[in-house]
């Protein structure tokens, strides 16, 4: 990564180690700040997932790091036999681009599990 001075010179920085945990019905990401992403899920049933929060830090936004997260849940997912309904607005946009995550996709009326709120922060594609 690098940052420029305000003369314009790049600094250039060793590559931030960042690290995913398990968390609760979700995952987090951990870097050199502390906690600068999560995803969170409910339980709709025993076979179905609620997505229904994506974050990212800002500083660290443009990375991908919201779709390795999203990546987590849906490969844990596909490991348990789950479904997932996607009802923040990340996940829920992420599903309806990428058709490999048909499988786990419990399609159905997403809303009624929304929060206006649930992808603050969250970066876009």
């Amino acid at each position: 990564m690098s940052a420029l001075y305000d003369n314009g010179t790049p600094e250039v920085r060793p590559e931030e180690e960042i690290v995913a945990e398990r968390e609760g019905n979700g995952y987090i990401l951990r870097g050199v700040k502390g906690r600068i992403g999560q995803i969170t899920y409910t339980m709709a049933d025993a076979d179905t997932w609620i997505i229904d929060h994506t974050s990212v830090d800002g500083d660290y936004r443009g990375r991908g790091l919201a779709r390795q997260l999203l990546d987590f849940v849906v490969e844990e997912a596909r490991e348990k036999g789950r479904k997932i309904i996607p009802s923040c607005s990340y996940a829920l946009q992420q599903f309806q681009a990428d058709p490999s995550l048909t499988d786990v996709w419990a399609e159905g009326d997403a809303s009624r599990y929304s929060d206006s709120y649930s992808s603050n922060g969250v970066e876009s594609r």
